[in-house]
């Protein structure tokens, strides 16, 4: 079986004037608040940041590579999608894992530092336990796959849907998306909404 790709959804309450602060950090160009230089320094380092672009698509995002073959593409509204494209059926959880680590102890880490300043997040939210939904993207497979993949993951099914470009097997928290015809744009908006 042929995986595409791994995605992953986290959300931060940000707005559009937090997303140029996150450009700015991203670009190397610090932070204009009373943070230590050598530890945002530090956090972006640990980001392995290759290619950046900000860009406008229905919102205003940053998107940038990473040396680990992750993209991560961030909304002014605080959405936050990473996507893996270096995956295996042979590695599709380590892959994820792989996702999941960065995203934790990478990316929330340095924009929770980046922010550290504002005002403090209540402390209902704060303690929440982070429960991401993650995509696999496979690739014109037969549908008994999927279904052995959801096996592996959750055992139940919550929905199904289909249409002429790609099918959707949802459990809890794992969608498998299967892409019939070449869709990759038009799967990445259904992930991204």
């Amino acid at each position: 079986m042929k995986i595409d790709s791994i995605y992953i959804g986290g959300w931060f309450q940000r707005t559009m004037l937090q997303l140029s602060e996150i450009y700015d950090f991203l670009r190397g160009n610090g932070s204009h608040l009373d943070l230590d230089k050598t530890k945002l320094d530090e956090y972006r380092k640990n980001l392995n940041i290759g290619k950046i672009i900000y860009a406008v698509s229905g919102m205003e995002y940053v998107e940038y590579t990473t040396s680990l073959n992750i993209t991560v593409k961030i909304f002014e509204d605080g959405l936050i999608v990473l996507r893996n494209d270096e995956v295996s059926e042979n590695t599709l959880f380590a892959d994820m894992d792989k996702v999941k680590d960065y995203y934790e102890n990478c990316l929330s880490k340095a924009i929770n530092y980046l922010f550290s300043l504002g005002a403090p997040v209540p402390k209902e939210l704060a303690n929440i336990e982070s429960v991401y939904p993650y995509f696999i993207v496979c690739d014109d497979v037969l549908k008994e796959s999927i279904f052995s993949l959801l096996n592996q993951t959750e055992r139940q099914k919550y929905f199904e849907f289909e249409n002429s470009k790609y099918s959707v097997i949802r459990g809890d928290k794992y969608y498998f998306i299967n892409d019939k015809k070449n869709s990759k744009a038009e799967i990445e908006r259904y992930i991204e909404e």
